[in-house]
């Protein structure tokens, strides 16, 4: 009999513990491989992400849509696990990210370079990739969120390495359902 009274005890608590979100923000990647294909300029776009929330981890997923500059399809796909250390209303998370991105550009060698370059350069770079995603500078005020600066450090899944993939989210802005 006690253990059911400490269940439903327990119960709202836990429903509690979960959460859904929505968040819409801006953001700008940087791909490079200090090579042929060295983008130096940032491409600036727009993120919509869902995340589920469960007392310290949080499982998401969202859209990447950066129109600048050329690439097959100027998009990414992404699923991400993160880590929160709950304190207050700040609200800080880390944790690996998994993507399909359209957004490397393969630029045309210059200055003598042979001509199948690029080609050899696209084989290198897959359109998957991995990546550390921090976000230090999270907060949270009862259903809304805010995230500012976040940083996120990758490289393709083939061969890590080859390129390297900096991403910084400028302003994220959320709602907890």
């Amino acid at each position: 009999m006690r253990s059911w009274l400490l269940l439903a005890a327990l119960l709202p608590h836990a429903a509690l513990a979960s959460e859904h979100g929505l968040s819409l923000g801006a953001t700008a990647v940087l791909l490079t491989n200090g090579g042929v294909y060295n983008v130096t300029s940032p491409r600036l776009g727009l993120e919509a992400a869902y995340t589920y929330g469960r007392d310290a981890w949080r499982l998401g997923g969202g859209v990447r849509w950066a129109p600048g500059g050329g690439g097959s399809l100027p998009a990414e796909v992404y699923a991400r696990v993160l880590l929160t250390a709950p304190s207050g209303t700040w609200r800080p998370a880390v944790g690996p990210e998994v993507g399909l991105s359209g957004l490397p550009i393969i630029i045309a060698p210059r200055g003598g370079l042979p001509d199948d370059l690029a080609q050899a350069q696209a084989h290198k770079l897959a359109p998957f990739y991995v990546a550390v995603h921090a976000q230090p500078l999270r907060f949270v005020f009862r259903s809304f969120t805010v995230s500012a600066l976040e940083l996120q450090w990758g490289t393709p899944i083939n061969q890590p390495g080859a390129a390297l993939r900096l991403q910084l989210g400028l302003l994220h802005l959320g709602v907890v359902l």
